[in-house]
């Protein structure tokens, strides 16, 4: 899937399915990571969206900041296919960061 199609259908909100395999639970689980928030975030959070990239043919990595701990972004892998101009979601990982790895401070020289 080309990246601007992506972009569309993620703002769209054309999002049919998400599954989260049992591993990503489990590792969601040993991180502390809820998998409503997951979810929440892809159908619904496009205003926390705060960068898209492109990794393989059908895979991206979504930043956006995370709901429950300032400071920290969560980012999402997910593979997607799209199907009747809707898309399927398959979650690869998910994990926190902090938002510093994403936002530059320039010094004042």
């Amino acid at each position: 899937m080309d990246f601007r199609k992506f972009v569309r259908l993620l703002d769209s909100s054309s999002i049919a399915e998400i599954l989260l395999t049992d591993h990503v639970k489990w590792r969601m689980q040993e991180r502390g990571l809820n998998p409503r928030v997951v979810e929440d975030l892809l159908r619904k959070r496009q205003k926390d969206l705060r960068g898209v990239e492109q990794q393989g043919k059908n895979r991206f990595k979504l930043t956006y900041l995370h709901p429950e701990v300032d400071g920290m972004d969560l980012i999402i892998v997910v593979d997607a296919k799209e199907r009747r101009s809707k898309m399927n979601l398959t979650v690869v990982t998910v994990f926190p960061q902090p938002s510093s790895r994403r936002v530059r401070v320039m010094d004042d020289e």
